[in-house]
């Protein structure tokens, strides 16, 4: 067999990409090896050249990354495979529970907890989010870039509990009221009784538009699997994990 396809991905797909490595050995005979960490902390680790065994792909959660590695001169296309939206987890409590998003975002009393802006793609997004509030409440958006507490995606290493996704551990502690982060966890936190999901209103939503890097550390089945992952096939499954398809 070749040697090791190795793919660095964002955290958020570590459900999805095992199942789609899966399906893709079905077809190829392959062997996958798989890193998965906030998005902006990979990208760092691969100018740094830090990143051994060498990546031939790199999956993130947006488009910012991968289009500065090929700037760098270090990707050679990048390829977006699937949207997201960001959504807000509480406590499964009447108290949460019977406000809308907004109402919840502008209550200065809520503790509100997010991924961390630049190291984690999902807190640059809560950002933008913020940005959006702030251009139809005055001075709002700006407040809430200070009150949000940036808790995750700032470090390779986390104090979570293995398993435990940052929502549940964050809410069912009492460090926070209301997490902001992507959709595509909806299924799994919901699992928890104790927990409940609100949607953000459309049009402060952030598109949210994930990317694949081709590395130069080139690899026979690379191009493969970004084929794949665009197939019907690899958007099936994306979409079972809680993705939005791209258009073909």
């Amino acid at each position: 067999m070749m040697n090791k396809l190795n793919i660095y991905a964002a955290g958020s797909l570590r459900i999805a990409f095992p199942e789609i490595a899966k399906l893709f050995a079905q077809t190829y005979a392959s062997e996958i090896g798989m890193q998965f960490a906030p998005a902006g902390l990979l990208c760092e680790k691969i100018i740094q050249e830090t990143a051994h065994p060498f990546a031939h792909l790199f999956a993130s959660a947006n488009t910012v990354h991968p289009q500065y590695l090929i700037s760098k001169g270090l990707a050679v296309s990048h390829h977006i495979f699937a949207h997201n939206r960001l959504c807000l987890t509480v406590r499964n409590d009447p108290k949460w529970t019977n406000y809308d998003a907004l109402t919840l975002l502008l209550n200065t009393n809520a503790r509100i907890g997010m991924s961390t802006p630049k190291k984690d793609p999902s807190g640059d997004y809560a950002f933008a989010l913020f940005d959006n509030i702030e251009n139809h409440y005055n001075g709002m958006g700006e407040q809430l870039k200070k009150r949000a507490k940036q808790l995750v995606g700032g470090s390779l290493t986390s104090s979570i509990p293995k398993g435990i996704h940052p929502a549940e551990y964050f809410l069912l502690n009492d460090i926070i009221d209301v997490y902001i982060g992507y959709a595509n966890y909806a299924p799994e936190l919901l699992k928890n009784r104790q927990l409940a999901m609100i949607e953000l209103p459309t049009e402060y939503s952030p598109a949210i538009n994930y990317s694949i890097a081709l590395l130069n550390h080139l690899h026979p089945q690379a191009k493969l699997f970004i084929d794949f992952l665009i197939s019907n096939q690899g958007q099936d499954c994306l979409q079972k994990n809680g993705y939005i398809k791209i258009d073909r």
